[in-house]
């Protein structure tokens, strides 16, 4: 999946910010492993870190719940749960998880297409869902609540980049890194 043709910076404001903000970080989180064999997205490259593999489900599981989250408040008919793609399993929630429950060498991982496929869809259907918002619903704090909208956008966009620098950095210490992928909007 490429960036949207609607990218540039002109004219911007904070919905069109938070759109290509999300779509970059998604667009790069899939150029990080999408060209991996199945055993080095397994791999676990460096002795007490995660694997390929589970950043990126852990960054999914995240834009999947965020996705969830814009359905139910576009009013969107069904269950909060019917909304996500990937079905949640802790190991991948990673924070806060004691040792014993976090990933580990010698577990069963989904392979490269099955994520990807899923990948594809959070993606699509998460900026199908920013796009339905006003500006006004990125800034508007509910009764009592917070983060704001923008808020929530902004942890997930630096959250998903911090990781994808981590799975460059695997790649190069496996010996798998095959170049950077080319600039996409150029």
């Amino acid at each position: 999946m490429a960036i949207s043709e609607d990218c540039c910076a002109r004219d911007m404001d904070l919905k069109k910010s938070m759109r290509f903000g999300l779509d970059e970080c998604l667009v790069a989180l899939r150029e990080s492993y999408a060209d991996l064999p199945d055993d080095a997205f397994h791999r676990f490259a460096l002795e007490g870190h995660m694997n390929v593999a589970t950043l990126v489900v852990h960054c999914l599981q995240q834009h999947d719940d965020f996705n969830g989250s814009l359905q139910y408040k576009r009013g969107i008919p069904g269950k909060l749960r019917e909304w996500h793609f990937l079905e949640p399993e802790e190991r991948f929630g990673l924070w806060g998880l004691p040792q014993d429950k976090l990933p580990k060498p010698g577990q069963a991982f989904p392979s490269v297409p099955d994520v990807l496929a899923v990948h594809d869809e959070v993606h699509r259907h998460l900026l199908d869902n920013v796009d339905a918002l006003s500006e006004d619903d990125f800034v508007t704090t509910p009764a009592g609540r917070w983060p704001r909208l923008c808020d929530k956008f902004f942890r997930a966009i630096y959250h998903t980049n911090a990781h994808v620098r981590q799975i460059w950095f695997l790649r190069g210490r496996m010996g798998v890194d095959t170049g950077w992928p080319v600039q996409h909007y150029a």
